[in-house]
């Protein structure tokens, strides 16, 4: 008697079909159906800090998607960029999804942030000029890390081709215009755009 072949989830299988027969339209098609997922998921929700990190974090992820798509045949920096963000993104999405202390944190996070570029612009500013109002708030910095080796690896080849590092400069065809780098960012790219909306969200898929 046969045993029936075990059954995955679509986004599961889009990932390895993807991987093993790549192509820029099946790439587009994958992230499109992803990015229909993402917009039947979009709401604004103000009930909790959870729910308002959520909203915020999958619009971000849209944002990523659409742009993957636009710049799968541009330069490999772009797709770097794109693959960099959703590192972070996905870290975020982990980190609020823990707790709603954690999610409060993460959006107090952006006062921090505020209150650090006023600080810098006011050094900058004369002593006569009106000074800023700074937002009200403390604590430290959440340290964005990527997690195991594989994801250490894709973060630190990205941020290698963002920046204009003497690999880049030295390299520009085997870097920035190499195409292998964009098909694997794309991979990458479609991965992490599921993983990120499965941290919030179980999907029941029907045929």
């Amino acid at each position: 008697m046969e045993t029936p072949e075990e059954e995955y989830p679509y986004h599961i299988t889009a990932i390895s079909e993807l991987a093993k027969n790549y192509s820029l339209e099946n790439f587009r098609y994958e992230i499109g159906v992803c990015r229909d997922v993402v917009a039947k998921l979009i709401a604004v929700d103000n009930r909790s800090d959870q729910q308002k990190a959520r909203y915020r974090i999958l619009r971000i992820l849209d944002l990523q998607l659409s742009r993957a798509v636009r710049w799968v045949e541009e330069e490999a920096d772009l797709m770097a960029l794109v693959i960099r963000n959703l590192i972070e993104l996905k870290f975020w999405a982990k980190f609020v999804s823990e707790s709603e202390a954690k999610a409060t944190q993460f959006l107090n996070e952006a006062d921090i942030d505020m209150k650090e570029l006023y600080q810098r612009l006011e050094k900058m500013m004369p002593a006569e000029a009106e000074k800023y109002t700074l937002p009200q708030t403390s604590g430290k910095r959440v340290r964005v890390e990527p997690t195991g080796d594989h994801e250490e690896l894709t973060w630190k080849t990205a941020c290698k081709l963002i920046h204009p590092s003497s690999y880049v400069i030295n390299h520009f065809e085997e870097t920035i215009k190499n195409t292998t780098n964009n098909q694997f960012f794309a991979i990458q790219i479609l991965e992490y755009g599921w993983g990120i909306v499965t941290i919030f969200h179980t999907i029941n898929w029907t045929t």
